[in-house]
């Protein structure tokens, strides 16, 4: 393919990337507005967490953020693990569909259509309703925790740490801040969003845009939500890889309007150092992430995430 091929390309799909962000912003604030807002408990002060993550063609980092999930020592605070798996232009691959159903707190969402990120982050709070919709309130999660698969735990007690941010700062939004709490602009790869302040109809959800989560977090602290500053990658309690998500597109379905947009190398968050500390964690489980080792991991994540959700209203 020429130069002039390639910038034509990149133009086009520049073109269609933001016709697709427009309409998604349209349809789904609309929806968002006119519907009724959800029946979500306030929080009770015990946090129980969900993990949401969208998966587009990285399922080998995604394998290594539940390793690292699951040697957190509070892994009992989650309470379900929802996965939803941006499937356009991928093959589909049987170890996300077995680990479902190896492990009873983890679901997974196979989406085929309309494949952008905020989409899929709607789509996994919405099966949580569903999948907890016979669970008592104190077994619900009242916390989301949205985390990106290119993301490893370095800290046991990040959600130990989180929890406590909650609730001693009454906090309905924690994060990484850039700027201040009046104006926050948290890195969307990883934050926690109280699930009482999500459902309110004045706090915009997840949205296709060049930063998803943006308007959702200025948002709330418009509604005079506290906003609490976690130092989650520049403190060592996580380490996000960066750009990966976008470059796996180049390799799985180089037509995709996605594939070539904003393609960079990894950015590790500006931590120091931190390409010798991915590759370090990256070298500890290295064993377990290949295909030939799905089997071993599949036994070692059933095992070790049988733990989920095994609080109770007492255990604060």
């Amino acid at each position: 393919m020429s130069e002039d091929s390639v910038r034509s390309h990149d133009a086009v799909n520049r073109l269609r990337r933001h016709l697709s962000m427009r309409l998604d912003q349209a349809w789904t604030l609309a929806r968002w507005r006119l519907s009724s807002p959800p029946r979500v408990p306030p929080f009770d002060g015990n946090p129980r967490f969900a993990l949401l993550t969208v998966n587009f063609a990285t399922t080998r980092y995604l394998k290594l953020m539940l390793l690292t999930l699951s040697e957190q020592r509070s892994l009992d605070r989650i309470e379900w693990i929802v996965v939803v798996d941006n499937l356009v232009g991928a093959v589909r691959e049987p170890f996300l569909p077995l680990l479902a159903e190896r492990v009873e707190r983890l679901h997974l969402v196979e989406n085929r259509w309309f494949a952008n990120h905020a989409r899929g982050m709607r789509a996994g709070i919405r099966t949580l309703a569903d999948v907890e919709c016979e669970q008592p309130e104190g077994a619900r999660a009242n916390l989301l925790l949205f985390c990106d698969p290119d993301v490893v735990f370095r800290n046991p007690a990040t959600i130990d740490e989180i929890a406590s941010v909650v609730v001693q700062r009454n906090a309905a939004l924690v994060g990484e801040l850039r700027g201040d709490g009046t104006d926050p602009d948290i890195q969307a790869s990883f934050f926690a969003v109280r699930r009482d302040a999500y459902a309110r109809r004045s706090v915009v959800p997840w949205v296709h845009h060049g930063s998803p989560a943006l308007w959702m977090q200025r948002s709330i602290a418009r509604n005079g939500l506290a906003v609490a500053d976690f130092r989650g990658n520049s403190g060592g309690y996580i380490l996000h890889r960066g750009r990966t998500a976008v470059a796996a597109t180049r390799g799985v379905a180089p037509r995709h309007p996605y594939a070539t947009v904003g393609y960079r190398e990894p950015h590790f968050m500006g931590v120091p150092d931190g390409p010798h500390i991915w590759a370090e964690i990256e070298r500890r489980h290295d064993p377990l992430l290949s295909p030939e080792a799905e089997g071993e991991l599949l036994e070692i994540l059933g095992e070790r995430l049988a733990g989920l959700g095994r609080t109770s209203p007492a255990d604060t």
